[in-house]
Formats: C-alpha cells, structure tokens, sequence
C-alpha cells in the first residue's frame, strides 16, 4: 500500500543531498535569501520526501527540499514539516496526517494557489511528486 502523509519528523530522520554549488558560493545569493526567508519564519512550505522506495529502503528520503534542509542545519532547526509518501505503509507505517487530495496537500503552502505549485501522481493515482513554487521566482513573498 502507497500512502501520503504530512508529519513533523525530527531533522535526524531525513535524509538529504548537499548541493556544491549551494554551499560554495556559486549560488550565494539563492543561499542567503532562503537563509534570510528561514531565519524570519521557518519552514514556510514543507518538504516533499519518499520512504520505501528504491535505494533508500528504511529511510525518509529528501526528493524536493534538499537546500531548505541545508539552511535547516544552519539554523539548527529540529523540526521539519514534510509530505512524505510511504511506499511501504502497509509494512512500515508511519505517523501523520494522511493527505487524499491535491487541495490538503497545497492547503499545507505558504503560496497554496500559486500556478507552479506542481502536484504529480504516477499511473495509479499515487503522489509521487510535490514541488513548490521555484524560490528564487517568488522569493519577494517569502522574505
């Protein structure tokens, strides 16, 4: 059974992809706005993971978010707000509120009407990907 939740998962839990060139000043400027944008309000928008699927087996996998977990970090923020699809929830359920519909899921967005908060599903109707508006296009409402 696939299933789709939103949680609160403590910052150990998750997994996540160091972008270089998010740390080594090539992109400083997207760095330190999204710093800034998090050092005021947190998590504006939750990060979109998988648990179960592929590779990463046990673990709760950053698919969309890996640069706001970077900040996370350095801001030591324990809390992370996540949509995350479980592809092995009747194995490994985990706790959280489930999401059925596209509006729960957007309702969970600082930009919840916006026109490029994507919302995918694969063949079988299942959530397989969440993606927020591109940050460095609307970062005048986050910061």
């Amino acid at each position: 059974m696939i299933q789709t939740i939103y949680a609160e998962v403590p910052r150990e839990k998750i997994k996540h992809l160091t972008r270089p060139g998010f740390i080594d000043g090539t992109e400083q400027s997207f760095h330190d706005d999204l710093k800034a944008s998090m050092s005021k309000y947190g998590f504006r928008d939750p990060i979109y993971c998988w648990y179960g699927r592929g590779v990463y087996r046990d673990k709760i996998k950053v698919i969309v978010g890996n640069n706001r977990m970077v900040v996370a970090e350095e801001l030591n923020i324990k809390i992370i707000p996540a949509i995350i699809t479980n592809y092995k929830a009747d194995q490994f359920p985990l706790e959280g509120r489930v999401l059925k519909t596209d509006e729960e899921i957007k309702a969970l967005f600082h930009l919840s009407t916006h026109e490029d908060l994507l919302i995918r599903r694969d063949k079988n109707g299942d959530i397989d990907q969440v993606t927020p508006p591109n940050f460095p296009t609307v970062k005048q409402y986050y910061v």
